[in-house]
């Protein structure tokens, strides 16, 4: 078994393309001492690998991840070590499903309207057991030959100033935090490189941000460098993941980053610390 852990990898529950037992085969291949699923919005797919773990498994973390901001602000906060059947977080969750699947079928409209006909059991079908989100929409263009490849659906049709782009209803970055410190989590920034969401830092700090994911298939080695001395100038822990989906293209593969076992080690003290006479 190697030292390195995967702190952020996401199933067919969100936008992953596999299912939490896949993912538990990937985990046991790559021989990681931990792993933590964390879909957008929903806890099923850590809930069946939890079922599905022998004693021998690499140690499993419970993690989400939620998206916050205001208008085009999409700032992703991982949730690590909460409790996953926190009435209010999962209640919050089941809310922001029905969103996203709302969401969906306005950008089935817009883009009936230009012409392109998708029908909404389609995306269904695609989305499978989870809430639609922009990566079915995608599959879904491409499968009607509208698009020729995956990254083709976004800039024309779905990106964020592409026609059928329809903002997410999200929760404030406080609320999210909120959310996770009332389950019992640590609340992290995800991928701060991406959308330079990292300008945020100073913000989410006073409203109780604990970490930073330093370690993402989409920082190099300047990232690093810069939010490692960021979470060090702030108290902030530092995590890290492959951001795995099964896409091509979408991020690292399960194992891929070079996250110590140490690492972990930090979030487990910062978590014992925080509910220490909570038990």
């Amino acid at each position: 078994m190697y030292d390195r852990v995967d702190l952020h990898i996401h199933t067919f529950y969100s936008d992953g393309l596999n299912s939490p037992a896949e993912i538990l085969e990937i985990v046991r291949s790559k021989k990681l001492r931990a792993f933590a699923v964390c879909d957008h919005d929903n806890l099923q797919g850590y809930r069946e690998i939890k079922r599905l773990l022998k004693a021998d498994d690499p140690e499993l973390i419970s993690g989400v991840e939620l998206s916050a901001g205001k208008g085009t602000e999409d700032i992703h906060l991982l949730g690590y070590f909460i409790d996953t059947e926190n009435p209010a977080l999962t209640g919050a969750l089941a809310d922001f499903r029905e969103k996203r699947n709302r969401r969906g079928e306005i950008m089935l409209s817009k883009l009936k309207m230009m012409g392109v006909d998708i029908p909404l059991e389609l995306v269904k079908e695609i989305a499978g057991n989870s809430a639609i989100g922009r990566p079915h929409v995608a599959d879904a263009l491409l499968r009607i030959g509208a698009v020729k490849s995956y990254d083709a659906a976004f800039g024309k049709y779905i990106g964020d100033k592409s026609p059928a782009y329809v903002p997410k209803e999200n929760m404030s970055p406080a609320e999210a935090i909120a959310f996770i410190h009332g389950a019992g989590g640590l609340a992290v920034l995800a991928h701060p490189g991406i959308g330079d969401v990292s300008r945020f830092i100073n913000d989410l700090v006073p409203v109780g941000l604990d970490g930073i994911e330093v370690y993402h298939p989409n920082h190099n080695s300047q990232h690093r460098a810069r939010y490692k001395k960021i979470a060090q100038e702030h108290n902030l822990l530092i995590t890290g993941g492959s951001d795995f989906h099964g896409r091509d293209g979408k991020y690292g593969l399960i194992g891929s980053e070079p996250v110590a076992h140490n690492i972990l080690e930090s979030l487990k003290a910062r978590y014992n610390l925080r509910n220490r006479g909570l038990h």
